[in-house]
Protein backbone atom coordinates (compact mmCIF):
# COMPACT_ATOMS: atom_id res chain seq x y z
CA UNK A 1 0.00 0.00 0.00
CA UNK A 2 1.16 3.49 -0.82
CA UNK A 3 4.50 2.75 -2.52
CA UNK A 4 5.87 4.79 -5.45
CA UNK A 5 5.76 3.21 -8.90
CA UNK A 6 3.11 1.70 -11.13
CA UNK A 7 -0.19 1.60 -9.26
CA UNK A 8 -3.46 1.90 -11.12
CA UNK A 9 -5.63 2.29 -8.03
CA UNK A 10 -7.38 5.60 -7.41
CA UNK A 11 -5.28 7.88 -5.21
CA UNK A 12 -6.46 9.20 -1.87
CA UNK A 13 -4.43 11.76 0.08
CA UNK A 14 -4.39 11.38 3.87
CA UNK A 15 -3.49 14.78 5.34
CA UNK A 16 -2.87 15.11 9.07
CA UNK A 17 -0.95 17.20 11.56
CA UNK A 18 1.03 15.40 14.26
CA UNK A 19 0.07 13.55 17.42
CA UNK A 20 -3.39 12.04 17.69
CA UNK A 21 -4.50 13.37 14.28
CA UNK A 22 -1.87 11.42 12.37
CA UNK A 23 -2.40 8.42 14.64
CA UNK A 24 -6.12 8.46 13.79
CA UNK A 25 -5.49 8.36 10.05
CA UNK A 26 -2.83 5.69 10.52
CA UNK A 27 -5.39 3.54 12.32
CA UNK A 28 -7.83 4.00 9.41
CA UNK A 29 -5.36 3.42 6.57
CA UNK A 30 -5.91 -0.35 6.49
CA UNK A 31 -9.54 0.35 5.59
CA UNK A 32 -8.35 1.93 2.34
CA UNK A 33 -6.52 -0.98 0.71
CA UNK A 34 -8.47 -0.45 -2.53
CA UNK A 35 -6.81 2.95 -2.94
CA UNK A 36 -3.29 4.21 -3.52
CA UNK A 37 -2.41 6.18 -0.38
CA UNK A 38 -0.36 9.37 -0.36
CA UNK A 39 0.37 10.86 3.06
CA UNK A 40 0.60 14.62 3.65
CA UNK A 41 2.11 15.43 7.04
CA UNK A 42 4.44 17.67 9.00
CA UNK A 43 7.98 16.41 9.64
CA UNK A 44 8.22 14.34 12.80
CA UNK A 45 8.76 10.88 14.23
CA UNK A 46 5.47 9.43 12.97
CA UNK A 47 6.03 10.78 9.44
CA UNK A 48 9.53 9.33 9.55
CA UNK A 49 8.10 5.92 10.45
CA UNK A 50 5.76 6.07 7.47
CA UNK A 51 8.72 6.83 5.18
CA UNK A 52 10.71 3.98 6.70
CA UNK A 53 7.78 1.66 5.99
CA UNK A 54 7.93 2.61 2.30
CA UNK A 55 4.88 4.86 2.28
CA UNK A 56 4.57 7.84 -0.05
CA UNK A 57 4.82 10.93 2.18
CA UNK A 58 4.73 14.59 1.18
CA UNK A 59 6.18 16.64 4.02
CA UNK A 60 4.81 20.12 4.73
CA UNK A 61 6.51 22.46 7.21
CA UNK A 62 4.15 23.36 10.03
CA UNK A 63 3.65 27.14 10.25
CA UNK A 64 2.20 26.92 13.76
CA UNK A 65 0.54 30.22 14.63
CA UNK A 66 3.25 32.33 12.96
CA UNK A 67 2.07 34.25 9.90
CA UNK A 68 5.59 34.23 8.41
CA UNK A 69 5.69 30.45 8.62
CA UNK A 70 3.01 30.14 5.95
CA UNK A 71 5.39 31.15 3.16
CA UNK A 72 7.37 27.90 3.23
CA UNK A 73 4.20 25.95 3.93
CA UNK A 74 2.37 27.36 0.90
CA UNK A 75 5.34 26.67 -1.38
CA UNK A 76 5.40 23.05 -0.19
CA UNK A 77 1.62 22.75 -0.61
CA UNK A 78 1.76 24.05 -4.19
CA UNK A 79 4.65 21.72 -5.00
CA UNK A 80 2.75 18.69 -3.69
CA UNK A 81 -0.41 19.68 -5.57
CA UNK A 82 1.49 20.24 -8.83
CA UNK A 83 3.15 16.84 -8.51
CA UNK A 84 -0.13 14.92 -8.13
CA UNK A 85 -3.44 16.66 -8.36
CA UNK A 86 -5.40 14.92 -5.60
CA UNK A 87 -8.91 13.72 -6.30
CA UNK A 88 -9.88 13.11 -2.67
CA UNK A 89 -8.23 14.47 0.49
CA UNK A 90 -9.07 13.02 3.91
CA UNK A 91 -8.05 15.73 6.37
CA UNK A 92 -7.59 15.58 10.14
CA UNK A 93 -5.87 18.12 12.34
CA UNK A 94 -4.59 21.64 11.99
CA UNK A 95 -1.51 23.63 11.01
CA UNK A 96 -0.02 22.67 7.66
CA UNK A 97 -2.93 20.56 6.45
CA UNK A 98 -5.42 23.45 6.45
CA UNK A 99 -3.85 25.44 3.57
CA UNK A 100 -3.10 22.16 1.73
CA UNK A 101 -6.75 21.08 1.95
CA UNK A 102 -8.06 24.51 0.93
CA UNK A 103 -5.74 24.63 -2.09
CA UNK A 104 -6.61 21.03 -3.01
CA UNK A 105 -10.29 21.96 -2.96
CA UNK A 106 -9.53 24.97 -5.17
CA UNK A 107 -8.03 22.71 -7.85
CA UNK A 108 -10.98 20.34 -7.81
CA UNK A 109 -10.34 17.76 -5.08
CA UNK A 110 -13.07 16.63 -2.73
CA UNK A 111 -12.24 17.04 0.96
CA UNK A 112 -13.49 14.74 3.72
CA UNK A 113 -12.87 16.30 7.12
CA UNK A 114 -12.62 14.25 10.33
CA UNK A 115 -12.97 16.35 13.47
CA UNK A 116 -10.77 15.30 16.37
CA UNK A 117 -12.24 13.21 19.16
CA UNK A 118 -10.90 15.88 21.53
CA UNK A 119 -13.70 18.23 20.43
CA UNK A 120 -16.82 17.25 22.36
CA UNK A 121 -19.02 20.37 22.24
CA UNK A 122 -17.37 23.03 20.09
CA UNK A 123 -15.39 23.16 16.82
CA UNK A 124 -11.65 23.33 16.34
CA UNK A 125 -10.14 26.30 14.50
CA UNK A 126 -9.33 24.05 11.56
CA UNK A 127 -12.84 22.59 11.65
CA UNK A 128 -14.37 26.03 11.20
CA UNK A 129 -12.49 26.27 7.91
CA UNK A 130 -12.41 22.71 6.62
CA UNK A 131 -16.04 21.88 7.38
CA UNK A 132 -17.05 24.69 5.00
CA UNK A 133 -15.13 23.28 2.04
CA UNK A 134 -15.63 19.57 2.78
CA UNK A 135 -18.08 17.38 0.90
CA UNK A 136 -18.56 15.64 4.25
CA UNK A 137 -17.53 16.16 7.88
CA UNK A 138 -17.25 13.24 10.31
CA UNK A 139 -17.55 14.00 14.03
CA UNK A 140 -17.08 11.76 17.05
CA UNK A 141 -19.59 12.95 19.66
CA UNK A 142 -23.36 13.51 19.32
CA UNK A 143 -23.07 17.13 20.47
CA UNK A 144 -20.83 17.87 17.50
CA UNK A 145 -23.62 16.89 15.13
CA UNK A 146 -25.32 20.14 16.18
CA UNK A 147 -22.13 22.13 15.58
CA UNK A 148 -21.55 20.85 12.04
CA UNK A 149 -25.07 20.68 10.62
CA UNK A 150 -24.46 18.23 7.75
CA UNK A 151 -22.00 15.98 9.52
CA UNK A 152 -22.07 12.23 10.15
CA UNK A 153 -21.91 11.45 13.87
CA UNK A 154 -19.65 8.48 14.61
CA UNK A 155 -18.58 6.53 17.68
CA UNK A 156 -15.29 7.96 19.00
CA UNK A 157 -12.43 6.11 17.33
CA UNK A 158 -10.78 5.25 20.63
CA UNK A 159 -13.80 3.08 21.53
CA UNK A 160 -12.60 0.57 18.94
CA UNK A 161 -9.27 0.19 20.73
CA UNK A 162 -10.04 -0.33 24.43
CA UNK A 163 -8.35 -3.47 25.79
CA UNK A 164 -9.45 -5.31 28.94
CA UNK A 165 -7.89 -4.02 32.19
CA UNK A 166 -4.45 -5.38 33.03
CA UNK A 167 -3.15 -5.87 36.54
CA UNK A 168 0.53 -5.95 35.68
CA UNK A 169 2.96 -3.11 35.06
CA UNK A 170 5.63 -1.36 37.06
CA UNK A 171 6.22 2.28 37.82
CA UNK A 172 4.80 5.34 36.11
CA UNK A 173 4.93 6.82 32.62
CA UNK A 174 4.39 10.58 32.22
CA UNK A 175 3.69 12.25 28.85
CA UNK A 176 2.84 15.81 27.83
CA UNK A 177 2.52 15.09 24.09
CA UNK A 178 3.90 17.04 21.12
CA UNK A 179 2.09 20.33 21.72
CA UNK A 180 4.13 23.49 21.16
CA UNK A 181 3.40 24.97 24.60
CA UNK A 182 4.92 23.78 27.91
CA UNK A 183 3.01 21.82 30.54
CA UNK A 184 4.99 22.50 33.70
CA UNK A 185 1.91 22.09 35.90
CA UNK A 186 1.62 18.39 35.08
CA UNK A 187 5.31 17.74 35.72
CA UNK A 188 5.16 19.54 39.08
CA UNK A 189 2.04 17.57 40.06
CA UNK A 190 3.92 14.33 39.34
CA UNK A 191 6.95 15.57 41.28
CA UNK A 192 4.79 16.15 44.38
CA UNK A 193 3.12 12.76 44.04
CA UNK A 194 6.45 10.94 43.72
CA UNK A 195 7.92 12.88 46.64
CA UNK A 196 4.95 11.93 48.83
CA UNK A 197 5.25 8.25 47.90
CA UNK A 198 1.99 8.09 45.94
CA UNK A 199 3.36 7.38 42.46
CA UNK A 200 5.66 4.38 42.23
CA UNK A 201 9.09 4.27 40.62
CA UNK A 202 10.59 3.83 38.15
CA UNK A 203 9.36 7.06 36.57
CA UNK A 204 9.77 7.55 32.84
CA UNK A 205 8.77 10.94 31.45
CA UNK A 206 8.41 12.71 28.11
CA UNK A 207 8.28 16.46 28.75
CA UNK A 208 8.38 18.19 25.35
CA UNK A 209 9.15 21.91 25.52
CA UNK A 210 8.27 22.21 29.21
CA UNK A 211 10.62 24.30 31.36
CA UNK A 212 10.04 22.61 34.71
CA UNK A 213 12.94 20.46 35.90
CA UNK A 214 11.71 17.50 37.98
CA UNK A 215 13.43 16.88 41.32
CA UNK A 216 12.41 13.26 41.83
CA UNK A 217 12.67 11.73 38.36
CA UNK A 218 14.56 12.00 35.09
CA UNK A 219 12.90 13.22 31.92
CA UNK A 220 13.48 13.36 28.17
CA UNK A 221 12.00 16.01 25.86
CA UNK A 222 10.96 13.56 23.16
CA UNK A 223 10.44 9.84 22.73
CA UNK A 224 9.92 7.97 19.47
CA UNK A 225 6.40 6.58 18.94
CA UNK A 226 7.54 3.00 19.58
CA UNK A 227 9.23 4.11 22.81
CA UNK A 228 5.99 5.68 24.00
CA UNK A 229 4.03 2.52 23.21
CA UNK A 230 6.59 0.42 25.09
CA UNK A 231 6.56 2.76 28.09
CA UNK A 232 2.75 2.76 28.25
CA UNK A 233 2.61 -1.04 28.16
CA UNK A 234 5.32 -1.41 30.80
CA UNK A 235 3.94 1.10 33.34
CA UNK A 236 1.37 0.52 36.03
CA UNK A 237 0.18 4.14 35.79
CA UNK A 238 0.03 6.53 32.83
CA UNK A 239 -0.15 10.23 33.75
CA UNK A 240 -0.68 12.51 30.76
CA UNK A 241 -2.26 15.57 29.20
CA UNK A 242 -5.74 15.16 27.70
CA UNK A 243 -4.48 14.45 24.20
CA UNK A 244 -6.31 11.86 22.14
CA UNK A 245 -3.11 10.16 20.98
CA UNK A 246 -1.62 9.27 24.36
CA UNK A 247 -5.05 8.44 25.83
CA UNK A 248 -5.69 6.02 22.95
CA UNK A 249 -2.29 4.40 23.58
CA UNK A 250 -3.14 3.90 27.25
CA UNK A 251 -6.55 2.39 26.49
CA UNK A 252 -5.05 0.01 23.92
CA UNK A 253 -2.70 -1.16 26.67
CA UNK A 254 -5.58 -1.77 29.10
CA UNK A 255 -4.63 1.25 31.22
CA UNK A 256 -7.02 3.87 32.58
CA UNK A 257 -4.89 7.02 32.25
CA UNK A 258 -4.66 9.77 34.86
CA UNK A 259 -5.36 12.89 32.82
CA UNK A 260 -4.73 16.57 33.51
CA UNK A 261 -6.23 18.97 30.95
CA UNK A 262 -4.12 21.78 29.54
CA UNK A 263 -5.60 25.22 30.29
CA UNK A 264 -5.36 28.45 28.34
CA UNK A 265 -5.02 30.66 31.43
CA UNK A 266 -1.75 28.90 32.30
CA UNK A 267 -0.35 29.26 28.78
CA UNK A 268 -0.66 25.50 28.18
CA UNK A 269 -2.92 25.55 25.11
CA UNK A 270 -4.77 27.91 22.79
CA UNK A 271 -8.11 27.13 24.45
CA UNK A 272 -9.63 24.82 27.09
CA UNK A 273 -10.97 22.05 24.85
CA UNK A 274 -8.94 19.39 26.69
CA UNK A 275 -11.26 19.83 29.68
CA UNK A 276 -14.12 18.54 27.49
CA UNK A 277 -12.37 15.30 26.59
CA UNK A 278 -11.01 14.70 30.10
CA UNK A 279 -14.44 15.23 31.63
CA UNK A 280 -16.30 13.04 29.15
CA UNK A 281 -13.84 10.13 29.42
CA UNK A 282 -13.94 10.42 33.23
CA UNK A 283 -17.74 10.09 33.10
CA UNK A 284 -17.43 7.00 30.89
CA UNK A 285 -14.85 5.32 33.13
CA UNK A 286 -12.14 5.50 30.48
CA UNK A 287 -9.86 8.01 32.21
CA UNK A 288 -9.35 9.66 35.60
CA UNK A 289 -9.62 13.45 35.36
CA UNK A 290 -7.15 15.02 37.79
CA UNK A 291 -7.46 18.13 39.92
CA UNK A 292 -4.50 20.16 41.09
CA UNK A 293 -3.22 17.29 43.25
CA UNK A 294 -3.06 13.56 42.58
CA UNK A 295 -4.75 11.49 45.31
CA UNK A 296 -4.85 7.89 46.48
CA UNK A 297 -8.46 7.73 45.25
CA UNK A 298 -7.29 8.71 41.75
CA UNK A 299 -4.85 5.79 41.77
CA UNK A 300 -7.52 3.41 43.04
CA UNK A 301 -9.73 4.32 40.05
CA UNK A 302 -6.82 3.90 37.65
CA UNK A 303 -6.09 0.45 39.10
CA UNK A 304 -9.58 -0.69 38.10
CA UNK A 305 -8.65 -0.14 34.46
CA UNK A 306 -10.91 1.19 31.70
CA UNK A 307 -14.53 0.17 31.35
CA UNK A 308 -15.55 -1.47 28.10
CA UNK A 309 -17.42 1.22 26.14
CA UNK A 310 -21.17 0.86 25.71
CA UNK A 311 -21.66 4.41 24.42
CA UNK A 312 -24.03 4.95 21.46
CA UNK A 313 -23.73 1.50 19.83
CA UNK A 314 -26.16 2.56 17.12
CA UNK A 315 -23.65 5.02 15.67
CA UNK A 316 -21.31 3.95 12.85
CA UNK A 317 -17.60 3.68 13.52
CA UNK A 318 -15.37 6.33 11.95
CA UNK A 319 -14.05 3.62 9.62
CA UNK A 320 -17.56 2.65 8.46
CA UNK A 321 -18.59 6.27 7.86
CA UNK A 322 -15.33 6.99 6.05
CA UNK A 323 -15.68 4.01 3.69
CA UNK A 324 -19.20 5.05 2.76
CA UNK A 325 -18.28 8.70 2.29
CA UNK A 326 -15.17 7.88 0.29
CA UNK A 327 -17.12 5.58 -2.01
CA UNK A 328 -19.63 8.33 -2.72
CA UNK A 329 -16.95 11.01 -3.11
CA UNK A 330 -14.89 8.86 -5.48
CA UNK A 331 -17.93 8.18 -7.65
CA UNK A 332 -18.74 11.85 -7.82
CA UNK A 333 -22.18 11.46 -6.22
CA UNK A 334 -21.60 14.01 -3.44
Amino acid sequence: MGREGEDRRATVHLAASGGGHLELLTSLAHELEDYRIVWVASPGARAARLLEAGEIVRLLPNPGRRALGYGANLRACLGALARERPRVVIAAGAGSIVPFSVLARAVGAKVIFIETMARVTDPSASGRVLSRIACQALVQWPEMGRVYKRSIVCRPALFEQVSPPRGDGEGTFVAVGTHSQPFDRLLELVDRAVDSGLLPAPIRAQVGVSRYRPRTYRARPWLAPHEIEEAVHAARYVVCHAGSGIISSALRAGRRPLVLARLRRHGEHFDDHQTQLAGRLHELGLAVALGERLTAEDLRKADHGPRQPTFAPELPSVAEALRRTLRLASLGTE
